[in-house]
């Protein structure tokens, strides 16, 4: 039996969610391009789509809204939130009140409609969406009705402009093949278990930084420099140390990350302040370098922090902003693999002693 480390290149299982294709040049949500996604519709419309192979909104949009309101309301979880919130980085809060609120995603019924799938993937961002949106100092409970989740993660207020930035992010964060995360929550739905505990296994895996902890370490790398001189100098320095450069490369992308120009551009459209333009200008030093001296392109983390950070949000709410995109790709993946209804349980090549 061929051994491959990491389970590179081993196909795992079969899905109908998305793929990079064979070449892994593009992205593609249920046959439709990701990119193009982006210009002709909202993240609502795209949850809609990984999760019940349909662009109609209507009913995502209503269970979000119903759920993100409750939990505002929520006394007891506001309670617990305020605790948790001074002992725990926002990932591990996340984590711990979605496992809280594991009733959100119980219904009663042996078998799920599509109006069920959506109701319950809802479910899940709302709380994801409320967590986020309670770590802003003014108040976020007014939703926009095109770009509802968007508006729910940032302050009542925000521009139409950086509200449609946002909402192409989580749609580029919304899904990604068979990635740690999602292969993660995967094997949990293997087991048969309950849709939480599967979302809490992807949001457990995402917090390393060699997932979706990599834009938390980008936007710091570049906040570490002061000048493009710094940055040449600097990055020139690790990488003869050997150091890994976080926001660099992919696992299934050979050329470019597809999702990478897309966020850079809204980079390049929101900086507006002398020392956001700065940060942009070593950021691209920094890429610049890394494909003279490496041969290495952007991931959409590198420049997906920067786009963050211009919408305001502190660099510690970078992956749980993650979370609230990926959400719909992690639910989707556990109802397909509960539909598949296959352990997953692979080999292990042992290298320990023969006898002792």
């Amino acid at each position: 039996m061929d051994y491959s480390p990491g389970l590179r290149g081993i196909i795992a299982g079969e899905t109908a969610i998305s793929t990079v294709g064979k070449e892994g040049t593009s992205l593609r949500y249920r046959g439709y391009d990701a990119t193009e996604l982006t210009s002709n519709n909202t993240y609502e419309e795209v949850a809609s789509l990984i999760v019940t192979d349909s662009l109609e909104d209507k009913n995502f949009k209503k269970s979000f809204s119903k759920y993100y309101l409750e939990t505002t309301k929520d006394s007891k979880l506001n309670e617990l939130l305020t605790e948790i919130k001074e002992k725990l980085h926002p990932m591990d809060v996340v984590r711990t009140i979605v496992s809280y609120k594991g009733e959100l995603t119980t219904l009663r019924k042996k078998s799920l409609d599509n109006e069920d799938k959506t109701e319950l993937s809802a479910r899940i961002t709302a709380i994801v969406c409320f967590i986020i949106a309670s770590y802003h100092q003014e108040a976020c409970n007014e939703l926009d009705k095109q770009y509802m989740v968007a508006s729910s993660l940032l302050p009542n207020g925000t521009s139409k402009e950086k509200l449609e930035a946002l909402d192409d992010m989580l749609i580029l964060y919304a899904e990604h093949g068979f990635n740690a995360s999602t292969f993660a929550t995967r094997v949990t739905a293997s087991t048969r278990a309950d849709l939480t505990g599967a979302i809490v296994s992807g949001i457990a895996t995402l917090k390393g930084e060699l997932h979706g902890g990599a834009n938390e370490r980008a936007v710091e790398l570049i906040n570490s420099f002061e000048t493009l001189e710094d940055a040449e100098i600097g990055i020139k320095e690790l990488l003869e140390q050997k150091t890994k450069i976080m926001g660099f490369g992919h696992g299934v992308y050979k050329i470019q990350d597809p999702r990478s120009p897309i966020v850079k551009n809204w980079v390049s459209r929101l900086v507006n302040s002398d020392e956001s333009k700065n940060r942009f200008e070593i950021a691209q030093k920094i890429d610049e370098i890394m494909d003279e001296e490496k041969n290495l392109f952007p991931n959409v983390d590198f420049y997906g922090g920067l786009l963050l950070a211009e919408l305001g949000f502190e660099v510690d709410l970078f992956t749980p902003i993650f979370v609230a995109g990926r959400s719909v790709g992690w639910a989707s993946h556990y109802f397909e693999q509960r539909e598949q209804d296959i352990l997953i349980r692979p080999a292990a090549k042992y290298i320990g002693p023969s006898e002792r």
